[in-house]
């Protein structure tokens, strides 16, 4: 009981700092996502699921342990919560980037006796080959600066890739992240008004432009003024010209 405990405690901390981890330093956060999964509580199971979603672990003890918990679960109840774990463990799986378990994703996508169930399985399955591309985007050393944390460059990574999900996903991060170097929320900037310029639609573009207008505003940085009013001046939809109007208010 005292080392489920441990890992409970422990679990919100590498929550937030799982970005910061070089994949050979991992070891420590993957041991306790494994007792958090082994802790019996569904509400931290789901949280955990959530975190290996975005952290981009190489492990193959965690995936083990996260297909053997479906294997042994996505049959035994339609109880919502039980539900909803089992919904973002195929999450995590598909995290992976393994095509192997698609051969179990799909035995739930054929047999799980939830319809919201089967759903988010099939919709994994299609994702396994999007988290392979995604991890090797995080864990790229390549254009990484020595004066930055791991997190900022993981999160530079983010911004910088052609992937609009990881960028969401970036702002996101920083947003609820505090001491960023400042050449995180430079580029964040940069991205923002390159997106406003851009006139070909994306799937979640809005969106991923209201998180910057969010990320910048968490900046607290006044130079930043100047990159919300052009974003607010030419957006032609509603929902991120309320956001960045929004982001502008929340800075001093």
């Amino acid at each position: 009981m005292k080392k489920v405990m441990t890992a409970a405690g422990l679990f919100l901390c590498l929550a937030l700092a799982s970005a910061g981890y070089t994949q050979a330093d991992r070891t420590q956060q993957v041991e306790t996502l494994l007792n958090v999964l082994d802790s019996g509580s569904s509400t931290q199971r789901v949280k955990t699921a959530k975190v290996i979603t975005q952290a981009g672990i190489e492990d193959q003890a965690l995936y083990e342990k996260v297909a053997a918990l479906l294997r042994d679960g996505y049959a035994k109840s339609i109880d919502s919560d039980h539900v909803d774990e089992m919904s973002w463990l195929c999450k995590a799986l598909s995290a992976s980037g393994d095509p192997q378990y698609a051969v179990l994703l799909n035995e739930i996508a054929q047999q799980a006796p939830s319809h919201k169930l089967r759903h988010y399985a099939k919709q994994s399955i299609g994702m396994i080959g999007e988290y392979a591309e995604r991890t090797q985007i995080l864990k790229s050393t390549e254009t990484w600066h020595a004066d930055l944390s791991i997190e900022e460059n993981r999160l530079l990574n983010m911004l910088n890739s052609d992937k609009i999900q990881l960028k969401r996903d970036a702002a996101k991060s920083v947003v609820r992240s505090i001491n960023l170097h400042n050449q995180v929320y430079e580029v964040v900037a940069t991205e923002l008004l390159e997106m406003s310029t851009d006139v070909k639609w994306r799937a979640g573009k809005v969106d991923t432009m209201a998180w910057l207008c969010k990320a910048l505003a968490a900046s607290g940085n006044s130079k930043y003024k100047a990159t919300l009013k052009q974003v607010e001046s030419r957006a032609d939809n509603p929902k991120l010209k309320m956001h960045a109007s929004r982001a502008l208010k929340q800075i001093n």
